[in-house]
């Protein structure tokens, strides 16, 4: 073979070399991909099963089910949640409330993660970081339903009277259709007002 042909032989060569290199890297990624998504359907399938223990009132079995799935996708959100609310189904609060926040944490928007850690601190009887935390939901939605009564129920407890307040009422008894509800926040109002025009208030 003369130097010519010889160089360009190796010239050949050496352009293969970095495309079997891209498509390695090609295979691989996609490899990794498929890996995802494959675990990814693996614990929305373990979801689902924990969403049907839950159903049946089988809180251990859901919260197991709910254990596998954030252990083999860390990011379900929603297996964060369910995991909370079956730990706090069986007053195990503080463990759900540190699953309530690994899914607020990813679903930054969600404000039901967020009001599920006012529910916990609630029933814990920590009034004021049950507010903290409706508070933080309702930043999140404003019109969301279950963090409005619920940090009415919290500034009740606390003996919380403000402007902030009454409008967060008054917002609450424009969606509220629930007529328990609808007479607490009622009462609410009365007595913010009351509160709020006594002299020297």
């Amino acid at each position: 073979m003369n130097p010519c042909s010889r160089l360009v032989l190796l010239a050949a060569l050496a352009l293969v070399a970095p495309l079997s290199a891209c498509s390695s890297n090609s295979t691989r990624r996609v490899e990794s991909a498929q890996a995802t998504v494959n675990r990814s359907a693996e614990a929305e399938a373990l979801v689902r099963r924990g969403d049907a223990a839950a159903a049946r009132g089988d809180s251990e079995r859901a919260i197991d089910f709910y254990r596998q799935a954030v252990v083999i996708d860390r990011d379900q959100y929603v297996a964060w949640n369910n995991l909370g609310v079956e730990l706090m189904k069986l007053n195990n609060y503080l463990d759900a409330v540190a699953a309530f926040k690994v899914a607020a944490d990813l679903s930054p928007r969600d404000p039901r993660p967020v009001a599920n850690i006012g529910l916990a601190y609630q029933q814990m009887g920590w009034a004021q970081d049950a507010l903290e935390n409706y508070e933080e939901a309702l930043r999140r939605d404003p019109h969301f339903l279950d963090a409005l009564r619920g940090a009415t129920l919290a500034e009740d407890t606390l003996g919380v009277a403000s402007l902030e307040s009454l409008n967060r009422v008054r917002q609450a008894l424009m969606i509220e259709k629930d007529e328990q509800w609808r007479a607490f926040f009622e009462r609410r109002r009365f007595r913010i007002e009351a509160q709020l025009n006594r002299p020297g208030a």
